[in-house]
């Protein structure tokens, strides 16, 4: 019994000395800064600064988690990464973001601002462009998470599409495989369902099963494919890290049943 109490003593003075190297206590509330951050984090209007002609009704949340997904999943399957450890990484995902400008761009999430909130073309696409005081504020509710959840230090991540070329090559080994229209639709679900609503509705993505079923189906699926590994006006890619071909080949097969279900 001394010895299980000297342990537990043990692991607590422990907890209380890295929560003391971090910043973070045990009790700590999110400061003010942060709380707006969370606002602007599931605002699809960012507070207002989107321009309501140009909305495309995502928020942060549509395709990040705030929470660590490897330990707190909720079953969905985001398209970008989760937002704990931002504040630590030393350059952002988005290859047009210089690292002097990683603080003001919100450690990236300025090309969101104006790419996906917004329907902005990539090419068009100023990640400083973000409003400063909500960048910052955005900043302290991703410190808050990452420290929260007590990230030391964080990998690197890229965002990689794969070219035309790849993603069409990605698409004919995709479609060559068995899939399983059971398990497709759950990660239809998954993955899919946030954006393009049913299968045959229209959400912020378009309807993937149209009214009436196309001339050439095949050719259609392997459009559907090589998309989802190339990415295209707001839809980030998706690389076999979120959906493994098999995965793929499995949502390819639930289209397939449904839209021949309509003939």
């Amino acid at each position: 019994m001394l010895l299980f109490r000297m342990f537990f003593r043990f692991q607590l003075l422990l907890q209380v000395i890295f929560f003391s190297f971090t910043g973070l206590s045990l009790t700590e509330e999110m400061p003010e800064l942060a709380k707006l951050g969370r606002q602007l984090f599931y605002d699809p209007s960012f507070g207002g600064s989107v321009d309501p002609k140009k909305a495309t009704g995502f928020s942060c949340t549509t395709c990040h988690a705030d929470f660590k997904e490897s330990e707190y999943s909720d079953g969905l399957i985001r398209s970008g990464n989760s937002i704990v450890g931002v504040t630590r990484r030393q350059k952002s995902q988005w290859k047009e973001i210089q690292p002097n400008q990683l603080l003001r761009s919100a450690g990236g999430a300025g090309v969101c601002y104006q790419r996906f909130l917004q329907g902005i073309p990539a090419k068009k696409v100023n990640p400083i462009a973000i409003p400063e005081q909500k960048a910052e504020a955005l900043m302290a509710y991703f410190d808050y998470v990452t420290r929260k959840a007590q990230v030391g230090e964080t990998e690197q991540v890229s965002y990689n599409p794969l070219s035309r070329t790849e993603a069409q090559a990605a698409a004919d080994k995709i479609l060559k495989l068995d899939g399983d229209a059971d398990k497709g639709w759950k990660l239809y679900g998954k993955s899919c369902a946030g954006c393009h609503s049913g299968p045959k509705k229209r959400g912020i993505g378009t309807q993937l099963v149209r009214s009436r079923p196309p001339s050439n189906l095949e050719a259609r699926l392997h459009k559907i494919a090589s998309y989802t590994r190339q990415g295209g006006y707001l839809m980030p890619a998706l690389g076999t890290g979120k959906l493994s071909d098999q995965d793929l080949a499995n949502i390819i097969e639930f289209l397939r049943d449904i839209t021949e279900a309509k003939k």
